[in-house]
């Protein structure tokens, strides 16, 4: 049987990074136990955050772990769509997280964050988090949808 497939979004590797509960232990398990994925904004924003503070704290480690999820046309489009919806209901969540948002469901994949707020304005975007990682692997029922 193939692992469940799962997006990480930025807010959770951070927390993973800084040894951050419940955070850090829903990624590791997440790890080892998913097939986990990451956006190209996600690495950007990683990145950005190294270059800001000039020190490391394991992202290139923890990056060489995950694939990358690249910015497609097809994912720019929907990003495109999504961000005029939002924005016509007053619910704009920003752009990095419209085209993390738009590139998890190009994919079909949940996304696990600390940003429930955010992203749970995003119509049929599967939101997961550290929680029900931690409730799937003691219960190994499948995730609950967002």
């Amino acid at each position: 049987m193939e692992p469940p497939l799962l997006c990480l979004d930025t807010d959770v590797l951070i927390a993973y990074l800084k040894g951050r509960e419940p955070a850090a232990t829903a990624v590791a398990y997440a790890v080892q136990e998913w097939m986990c994925f990451v956006t190209a904004i996600t690495v950007y924003e990683l990145l950005f955050g190294l270059a800001r503070a000039q020190r490391a704290i394991g992202e290139e480690d923890l990056l060489d772990v995950l694939d990358v999820l690249p910015l497609d046309r097809a994912a720019a489009r929907r990003a495109a769509g999504l961000h005029d919806e939002l924005i016509r209901h007053n619910m704009d969540i920003g752009i990095k997280d419209v085209l993390i948002a738009a590139i998890c469901l190009e994919h079909s994949l949940p996304l696990l964050t600390l940003n429930e707020r955010h992203f749970r304005r995003v119509p049929s975007l599967r939101v997961l988090t550290p929680p029900d990682i931690l409730a799937f692997g003691m219960t190994s029922l499948h995730p609950r949808r967002g």
